[in-house]
């Protein structure tokens, strides 16, 4: 019995996420069943590591420097998207009255690197 609830919890718990992420996407979530937790876990990692890939180091130097002239990033200008940037990111868009979700488009890449 408590090896079905935990297996039922961990399903539910699977469901939440990408139902959450499809949300944040704009998209309705999939009415497929998930795959367990062992194996969902990996691929949604792998999916928000990889979004800033498609950023050259030098556009991520030119968001950090707009962000450091608002006063949002302290850190050193280095072209890598880390946890100071992401969330210095977030706070500019959170004053900006955007979705805060810490992700660089290109428009708000133009509105950072003009400031």
């Amino acid at each position: 019995m408590n090896r079905n609830l935990r297996t039922l919890a961990a399903t539910v718990a699977v469901l939440m996420m990408a139902s959450g992420a499809a949300l944040a996407q704009g998209s309705a979530p999939a009415s497929t069943p998930a795959a367990p937790a062992k194996q969902a876990t990996p691929a949604a990692t792998t999916k928000a590591a990889t979004h800033h890939t498609a950023l050259t180091k030098d556009q991520i130097k030119a968001a950090q420097e707009g962000l450091a002239k608002g006063g949002y990033y302290k850190g050193k200008i280095t072209g890598v998207m880390d946890k100071a940037t992401t969330n210095a990111l977030k706070a500019w868009q959170k004053a900006n009255k955007m979705p805060a979700n810490g992700h660089l488009n290109e428009e708000e890449l133009q509105k950072l690197s003009a400031s």
